[in-house]
């Protein structure tokens, strides 16, 4: 090139070249939205629960002190690192069977409501991932003892994981109503 050439023209130069030996831009993809949340078990049916109603996972407390004048399914209540904590039987509290305690009965520790409580399982699982798309919110599940609680399930190689809302079951007076009838 010269060194007279406008310096217009020498930028609309550069400009041919570079659109010749441009790359395309890398074609989108759609994103992938994850849904993730802890799974449990509680009898033959597996849950899942959103991972921010959930602040802990706990083994089942080895001293509990006993609520008097409360429903069978309030255990006791245990004293995690200073705080006091109710721990409610989940399916004894909505089926009334009783949970039997073993070494993978857990505790899922929930502040909802403002409302802190250890709640007893089965079994935790782990933290699962979902497709959110693969949510399926029109399952229903009849008279199912956790219906009310149940916001669809997910489906993963034979296995239906049952979302179950933490933020509903502490609302509801089934829950708040721990005391015996006088």
């Amino acid at each position: 090139m010269s060194l007279n050439i406008d310096p217009f023209e020498w930028l609309q130069t550069v400009e041919a070249l570079a659109k010749q030996k441009a790359v395309g831009l890398p074609s989108q993809k759609k994103i992938k939205r994850y849904w993730r949340g802890i799974a449990f078990r509680v009898g033959e049916t597996f849950f899942i629960t959103p991972l921010d109603e959930v602040r802990e996972v706990l083994h089942y407390p080895k001293i509990m002190a006993k609520v008097p004048g409360a429903k069978p399914w309030v255990q006791g209540i245990a004293n995690i690192r200073g705080l006091l904590l109710p721990v409610i039987d989940l399916r004894a509290c909505l089926d009334h069977t009783p949970t039997a305690i073993s070494k993978q009965s857990r505790l899922l520790i929930t502040n909802q409501s403002d409302i802190s409580s250890g709640i007893l399982v089965d079994e935790v699982l782990g933290i699962k991932d979902f497709l959110e798309n693969h949510r399926n919110l029109d399952q229903r599940f009849g008279q199912a003892w956790f219906a009310s609680f149940a916001r669809g399930a997910f489906v993963e190689k034979n296995h239906h994981w049952v979302v179950f809302d933490m933020q509903a079951l502490t609302k509801n007076r089934l829950f708040l109503d721990a005391a015996l009838a006088a």
